[in-house]
C-alpha cells in the first residue's frame, strides 16, 4: 500500500501551472502515453524519436501546441523532475545557455532513451487496478471534458471510464473516524478544510460542529459551502483560490461531511456552479464578509453523468462572484466606515429593494433561482432589524423591549407576521422584530390571531414610514 500511496502521491503532486490561456497539459498528456505503455507491455523505455512522435500530435489536438513534435521536448525533459519519467544518461546532455533543457536538435542526435521510472512501470504492470486508478485520476484532473478522446487516441480502450467509479479511491460512502484516519490511507492534510488528498483531487470537508456555517439550500439539495479563512474578511487564497480554479474549470470535487457527534464519509462528487459574497460572523464572534461556494453534488466527475440541472447551472455560471454584502450591511457593521455615509433610512431602502428583487425571483423553479432567493433572503431580516432601532416593535410590548446580549445587539427575532410558508411574502413590510416573550404570543398566545393582525398593520406603517424617512416619528408615536 505504501508503494501504490507513494506514486499517486507524485502524480498528485504533477500541478501546471494555471495560466491566462490555461492550463499546460503536456506533461500529463506525456503520462497518460507512458502509462499506456507499461499496460500494454511495451518497453519502458523508448528512443526521443518514437515519444515526439506519438506525442507531438497529442499536444496538438489536446494542449493546442502549433509546433507539433517540437513543443514535446519540454515535458520530455520537466517530468523528470517530478519523479515520474526518467530520461537515460540526462547528466551527459547538453542543455540551452540557460541550463534549462536540451535542444530540439541535441535530441535530434543523440535520440536519448526515455520512461517511466522502473518501480512504477513494474507496479502498472502488474496491478491493472492501479494502472486504472492512475489513468483515472489524471483523465479526471486534466481532462474530465474531453476525456473519451483522449483514451481513444493515447490507446487505453478498456483501462479507463468503464471503471472510472471503481477504480478512484476512496469510493462515495467511505466512513472515517477523523481525518488523521482519511490522511493514513489517502494522504493530504488533516486540518485545512479545502484540500486535495494525495491524488491531487479537490477535497471539500465540512463538520456540523463548525467553525463553518455549511448547509443544504432548502429545495435544491445543493450545498452552501462556506469558503477559507476563521477570521477576518475571507481573501482569495488558499483554499478560494483552489475552488475559484476548479469552478472556472468546471472540475468536479470531493465533499466530506461530518455530521455532529458522527464520522467523517465522503458524501458525494459535487461541482461549484456559485460562487458568492456574504456577511457570516468569523470563529470570533465579529461580523466578516466570507466566500459562499455553491456545491451541485454530481454522480461522478465525468461531466457525461452530470444532472441536467447541473449542466444548465454551470452554463449560466459567468464566473463572477456575486456579491450579497453590498446590499445586506449588518446593522452592527453598518455603523463603520463600510456605510457611515448612509442614514438608517437608505440603508433600509437599500435592502427592502433587495428583498424586492429577490421576491420577484419567488416564481421561478430552476436551482439557480432558488440559490439566488435564498442567499439574498437576508435582505429583508436586516432590514426589519434597521428599522427597529434595536427595540420590539410590538407598541404594547410587556417585556423588556430593549434588552441587549453579551455583546450590546438586540435581543430579538425577525417573523413573518402571518407565516412565510403561507403568505409566500418575504419584504419588510410583511415582517416584524420582536422580543421573545411577544414572539412567543404571537406564535402561540390565545390571542394571536387578533395580535397578528395588529403587528401587521404596525410592521406596514413602519415599513412605509421608513421609506419616507420618518420611521423615528412613527416609533416614538408608537406606530
Amino acid at each position: 500500500m505504501a508503494d501504490v500511496q507513494d506514486l499517486m502521491e507524485r502524480i498528485g503532486k504533477l500541478r501546471p501551472a494555471m495560466r491566462p490561456t490555461g492550463q499546460p497539459l503536456h506533461r500529463p498528456l506525456l503520462l497518460l502515453w507512458a502509462i499506456a505503455q507499461a499496460v500494454h507491455g511495451r518497453p519502458r523505455q523508448q528512443p526521443w524519436s518514437v515519444v515526439k512522435g506519438e506525442l507531438g500530435p497529442l499536444l496538438t489536438q489536446f494542449d493546442g501546441a502549433r509546433r507539433g513534435e517540437r513543443d514535446a521536448v519540454y515535458p520530455f525533459w520537466a517530468l523528470e523532475r517530478d519523479g515520474l519519467w526518467e530520461v537515460a544518461e540526462s547528466a551527459q546532455l547538453p542543455l540551452t545557455s540557460d541550463g534549462r533543457r536540451p535542444t530540439f536538435s541535441t535530441l535530434e542526435q543523440v535520440d536519448p532513451l526515455a520512461g517511466l521510472p522502473e518501480q512504477d512501470y513494474d507496479q502498472l504492470v502488474d496491478d491493472p487496478e492501479l494502472a486504472a486508478q492512475a489513468i483515472n485520476t489524471l483523465l479526471v484532473r486534466f481532462f474530465a471534458g474531453t476525456a473519451a478522446a483522449v483514451v481513444d487516441s493515447v490507446g487505453l480502450q478498456g483501462f479507463a471510464l468503464g471503471q472510472i467509479g471503481a477504480s478512484l479511491h476512496p469510493l462515495v460512502g467511505e466512513p472515517y473516524v477523523n481525518r488523521t484516519a482519511i490522511a493514513e490511507v489517502y494522504g493530504g492534510n488533516r486540518v485545512m478544510g479545502i484540500t486535495p488528498i494525495a491524488d491531487g483531487i479537490l477535497a471539500a470537508y465540512s463538520d456540523d460542529k463548525g467553525p463553518y456555517a455549511d448547509h443544504h439550500i432548502p429545495e435544491t439539495g445543493w450545498i452552501a459551502y462556506t469558503g477559507d479563512g476563521l477570521s477576518g474578511d475571507q481573501a482569495m487564497t488558499g483554499g478560494n483560490k483552489s475552488m475559484r480554479e476548479y469552478q472556472k474549470q468546471q472540475k468536479a470535487l470531493r465533499y466530506w461531511h461530518k455530521p455532529y457527534n458522527g464520522h467523517w464519509t465522503f458524501e458525494t462528487w459535487a461541482v461549484v456552479v456559485q460562487c458568492r459574497r456574504r456577511w457570516g460572523r468569523g470563529q470570533d464572534k465579529k461580523q466578516r464578509r466570507e466566500y459562499v461556494w455553491v456545491l451541485a453534488p454530481v454522480p461522478s466527475p465525468m461531466p457525461e453523468t452530470w444532472p441536467s440541472e447541473v449542466i444548465d447551472a454551470l452554463a449560466q455560471d459567468d464566473n463572477t462572484i456575486h456579491d450579497d454584502s453590498q446590499d445586506v450591511i449588518p446593522a452592527e457593521v453598518a455603523t463603520g466606515t463600510e456605510s457611515r455615509q448612509l442614514s438608517a433610512n437608505e440603508r433600509y431602502r437599500r435592502l427592502s429593494a433587495a428583498a424586492g428583487r429577490t421576491e420577484g425571483k419567488r416564481t421561478k423553479r430552476s436551482n439557480v433561482a432558488l440559490v439566488e432567493r435564498y442567499m439574498r433572503s437576508p435582505a429583508a431580516r436586516e432590514a426589519v432589524i434597521i428599522r427597529s432601532g434595536g427595540r420590539c416593535e410590538n407598541p404594547s410590548c410587556l417585556g423588556h423591549p430593549l434588552d441587549r446580549t453579551d455583546t450590546g445587539q438586540p435581543i430579538l427575532e425577525v417573523d413573518h407576521v402571518n407565516g412565510l410558508a403561507r403568505t409566500g411574502q418575504d419584504t419588510p413590510e410583511f415582517m416584524i422584530a420582536l422580543c421573545p416573550n411577544c414572539h412567543a404570543l404571537k406564535t402561540r398566545g390565545k390571542g394571536r390571531l387578533v395580535l397578528q393582525k395588529s403587528l401587521l398593520a404596525v410592521a406596514r406603517k413602519l415599513h412605509r414610514a421608513m421609506e419616507r424617512g420618518d420611521a423615528l416619528k412613527a416609533h416614538r408615536d408608537g406606530a
